[in-house]
């Protein structure tokens, strides 16, 4: 989503959760400006909200969230941060990139023969990033564990993992 889109997503989602939180049927009376404390917020229902984010984000969550951010948009913006961080901050750069060779692209004679060259280096290049990426000791770990005995295993856990 665009960063306008996400705000708002995102806002909505804290709005909803509040106005379930607070018992409103609606999120008329959530506006996104307002005071928690002014909405009739209590440790228990932040502690409800905090819950309903921690579900729906997947994030974990400060018991003091809506006491360090005051407001449904702070906590939006706060929520945004921590989504973005986790979720796509680290392809943002490499997501940049492949926006600017669209635009690139775009420009270049459908007929041409450059565009046949491009067309194959970019299907080399997505062969490429498809395939699974081998962690360098994971293949190893993992064909260790095809390879050991029964026995084995057992000792590793016994030693290893103290079990």
């Amino acid at each position: 989503m665009p960063q306008a889109e996400q705000a708002l997503a995102v806002l909505e989602l804290v709005r909803s959760h509040a106005a379930t939180a607070l018992g409103h049927p609606t999120t008329d009376e959530v506006g996104a400006g307002r005071a928690f404390k002014e909405l009739g917020f209590d440790s228990l229902i932040a502690l409800e909200l905090r819950n309903r984010l921690n579900a729906a984000t997947g994030l974990k969550l400060p018991a003091t969230l809506v006491f360090d951010h005051p407001t449904p948009a702070v906590l939006a913006d706060f929520l945004r941060g921590e989504i973005v961080q986790d979720g796509s901050a680290a392809a943002a750069p490499g997501i940049a990139e492949l926006e600017k060779l669209e635009s690139a692209l775009s420009v270049i004679d459908p007929d041409g023969e450059t565009r046949s060259d491009i067309a194959s280096r970019l299907q080399a290049l997505l062969a490429k990033w498809g395939e699974p990426q081998a962690h360098s000791s994971g293949g190893a770990v993992a064909e260790k564990l095809q390879e050991a005995t029964a026995d084995e295993l057992f000792d590793f856990i016994e030693n290893e993992l103290g079990i």
